[in-house]
């Protein structure tokens, strides 16, 4: 029952923080953004990326922007993929401003029309656990 609860906290607390939004200056990229959708634990695949069309519980939906740093504050996304680009997700571990040389992941998000649910880790809606991205689109 307690875990219950602390899931549906979470889930509250992530469903009103997703991203908050940094700009990037100076970068050109197309497209301006992919359709996210946000999701919350328990993923239906293994792996930190997949096309699997189940990522867990979806629990808001938005755009990422291609000129735009975002703090990451729920454990999945997935991104709807562009047919005439393939894109890439970079995760920062440990920072919330998409930057510094520390550990990073990239996440393949090739053209098509699915939808490529990458796992961030986040589990606490970011108190403790700092995440950030940034899409990058050719």
């Amino acid at each position: 029952m307690a875990s219950s609860v602390a899931m549906l906290a979470a889930m509250l607390y992530a469903s009103t923080t997703f991203a908050y939004p940094q700009s990037i200056a100076g970068q050109t990229l197309v497209p301006g953004n992919l359709a996210v959708t946000w999701y919350q634990a328990p993923l239906a695949f293994s792996e930190s990326s997949s096309t699997n069309a189940t990522c867990g519980w979806a629990v808001s939906t938005g755009q990422l922007n291609t000129t735009q740093c975002y703090v990451l504050h729920t454990y999945a996304l997935g991104l709807q993929q562009n047919e005439h680009h393939d894109c890439t997700l970079k995760v920062w571990d440990d920072v919330s401003d998409c930057s510094g040389d520390g550990s990073w992941t990239m996440h393949a998000i090739p053209s098509g029309r699915g939808t490529r649910c990458v796992e961030t880790g986040v589990l606490d809606g970011g108190n403790f656990q700092h995440k950030s991205c940034v899409l990058t689109c050719s």
